[in-house]
């Protein structure tokens, strides 16, 4: 697959990666054969995820007895190199197909789906056996304010939404430290989105399918002030604890945004915080977020499984049916 440019972008939950992947949509960047439909209240213009690999991904953290609100990450449960185990090996053979399917012949094509932030380095291997030129937008938000979103959305504490972000920045970066890698702001996103994409063109040496300037008009109206759902407060920096460590990465993450090199040093100091951090959760606690992780997963995959079979797909429309009529 030579001269197949991949855009992959990083971010936690709620923290504007499907208005960037949108913009990316506007230049005519390929995003896939399905995506998943917008959702009124959550996400308006579209999640821009690619429905097939974003299942892809689901099942494979189910397999792992995760998913994408596991406060514990991966390397702690499976190891270190939990993505040479047997059990990742038919989903990056499933991902390889999907990848062939879609973007065999694309010059320049998007994946988009928060899970890559754990999953990333299933994928290095990929990109690399199939000489994809893969280049990492990792996204940057201002942790409050996702913290913010996902209280209202999933209803999460402050806290175990800080946990989340935490690791899915600190583990997308990692995992992308040395490759080639952009860092885009949020707030530059909403204020000057057509610069942010001459940016990303520019850092990845690629040349859009539709150029930035003719699209100007559709980039400026794509983006409205009125996606920005939660802002969070100009505060003093927090003296301790989960809050300062978010703080202090999103500051790292926001100057290297605007050009700064990145203290690797401070970024391994945070990391190191982190971990000192999860270390002191009881062990009582660590055990019951891992029993019902695995009670999760066992449920959903045979949900999974049930929605796949040939009689699901027998009754499903008579169930849709049934849906429409019920007045209860």
């Amino acid at each position: 697959m030579k001269d197949n440019n991949a855009l992959i972008i990083l971010g936690m939950h709620r923290s504007g990666t499907s208005l960037l992947t949108g913009l990316l949509s506007q230049v005519g960047v390929k995003m896939g054969r399905s995506l998943y439909a917008p959702q009124q209240g959550v996400n308006e213009k579209g999640f821009w995820e690619h429905e097939d690999i974003v299942d892809a991904h689901d099942e494979l953290l189910l397999n792992l007895n995760s998913q994408w609100d596991d406060l514990l990450p991966l390397a702690d449960t499976l190891g270190e190199k939990w993505w040479e185990t047997d059990l990742v090996k038919p989903f990056s053979n499933r991902l390889i197909g999907l990848v062939e399917r879609d973007f065999k012949d694309a010059p320049v094509w998007a994946l988009k789906d928060p899970r890559m932030c754990r999953l990333l380095p299933a994928w290095l291997p990929i990109f690399a056996t199939r000489q994809i030129k893969a280049t990492f937008i990792c996204m940057n938000r201002n942790p409050f304010e996702v913290a913010g979103s996902l209280q209202k959305r999933d209803h999460f504490s402050r806290e175990k939404a800080l946990v989340l972000w935490l690791i899915h920045s600190l583990t997308a970066e990692r995992h992308s430290r040395g490759l080639p890698r952009v860092f885009i702001d949020f707030d530059q996103v909403v204020t000057y989105p057509v610069g942010v994409l001459s940016k990303i063109a520019q850092e990845a040496s690629l040349v859009f399918p539709v150029p930035v300037d003719e699209a100007k008009k559709k980039i400026e109206e794509f983006v409205s002030p009125g996606l920005r759902h939660h802002k969070a407060d100009t505060l003093e920096p927090p003296q301790e604890g989960l809050a300062l460590m978010a703080y202090d990465l999103h500051r790292i993450f926001s100057d290297a945004a605007a050009g700064q090199e990145i203290p690797y040093s401070a970024v391994d100091r945070i990391a190191a915080d982190f971990a000192a951090y999860q270390k002191n959760w009881s062990v009582e606690l660590v055990e019951q977020i891992r029993y019902l992780n695995q009670e999760r997963a066992d449920y959903r995959i045979k949900f999974f499984r049930i929605y796949k079979s040939w009689s699901w797909l027998m009754v499903k429309p008579v169930w849709l049916i049934e849906k429409m009529l019920r007045r209860y």
